[in-house]
């Protein structure tokens, strides 16, 4: 049974954001647009391994939990998926690496090939793993609960995979892990099928929703960087105007009167959370400040202060609500 399912990541729809916001020629623009394709591709192996896993549906009792973030001694990790058995825990990292690659020993080393020859030395995710493993033994114990743990470094794209000098069977493709996990023998009972819904309630219970906002630091980006308006929600063209009491686009004359949930959105993700009626007017290219005051007051944003010292507070709920703005 799934207890947590995957959500689009928070960092994504940022670099998204960003993305919309930032004009090509800044010199930041190259590095979010690779950060940007990267974060999608891991997110596409992620949702591929999640497809596989549906046709693992074993007789005993299980939980798979997905995108886990949590923190023990004061040390934020993340694991991409948990599968949680009587026997064992299964920790997976998902990889999407296009191209051939070579996994070599002393050090282990990944290394990608891409279809020109070059070669990019990368992070080994079989090191990854252990670093996790070793945080999540520590958050078990803390917790009560002994049981081994087992890990598999798994390649969502089906690379030409070349593995020298190095004997492991941690390294699989996402379309094998179904046999792979059933050939697993349950041996010693750790936990009754009692204790895994227990043990899956109180991972998520305990899940942190990771928030790597604002990233106007991490990008160096300053506020005369990033372009102002409000997207058109049909032509997606930054047209849109506020007209007679709801937005209009120039281009092609939509009219949507919540068109500025995404600019509040974009805000979020590039700004943080705070915005004052100035900073509005100015975002949403709008000169009323009653007008912008009336735009703040939605389901997603509370207000502190007063008169012209208030500052809106911008929920993280707006993410979820413009989940739909990933494609």
């Amino acid at each position: 049974m799934i207890y947590k399912q995957r959500g689009v990541p928070k960092i994504l729809l940022g670099q998204q954001a960003l993305l919309r916001r930032l004009s090509p020629d800044h010199s930041k623009f190259k590095k979010l647009q690779k950060d940007y394709y990267n974060s999608q591709a891991g997110y596409s192996g992620e949702k591929d391994f999640d497809y596989q896993m549906r046709e693992f549906k074993p007789d005993y009792p299980y939980a798979i939990l997905h995108d886990v973030y949590l923190q023990q001694d004061q040390i934020y990790f993340q694991i991409d998926s948990l599968l949680i058995t009587s026997s064992y825990i299964v920790v997976f990292e998902v990889k999407n690496m296009a191209g051939k690659l070579l996994i070599t020993q002393h050090p282990t080393q990944f290394i990608k090939e891409e279809l020109n020859g070059e070669r990019t030395v990368l992070k080994s995710p079989i090191e990854e793993l252990e670093r996790k493993k070793y945080f999540l033994t520590r958050w078990l114990r803390k917790n009560g609960v002994e049981i081994p743990l087992i890990d598999f470094v798994v390649l969502a794209y089906q690379n030409e995979l070349i593995i020298e000098n190095l004997t492991t069977d941690k390294v699989a493709f996402s379309y094998e892990m179904p046999n792979r996990l059933r050939k697993l023998e349950m041996n010693r009972e750790w936990l009754s099928g009692r204790e895994i819904r227990q043990l899956a309630n109180q991972i998520n219970s305990f899940h942190c929703n990771y928030n790597p906002f604002p990233l106007n630091k991490k990008y160096e980006v300053l506020p005369k960087d990033i372009r102002p308006g409000v997207y058109c929600t049909a032509c997606q063209q930054l047209q849109m105007s506020w007209v007679v009491k709801t937005w209009r686009c120039s281009n092609c004359g939509h009219r949507d009167l919540h068109a500025h949930y995404l600019a509040l959105h974009d805000w979020y993700c590039i700004n943080g959370p705070l915005i004052t009626n100035k900073q509005l007017r100015q975002f949403l290219q709008i000169n009323s400040r009653h007008t912008a005051r009336r735009l703040l007051t939605t389901p997603n944003t509370r207000v502190t202060g007063n008169g012209r010292g208030a500052v809106h507070y911008i929920s993280p709920k707006v993410l979820t609500s413009n989940e739909l703005s990933y494609n």
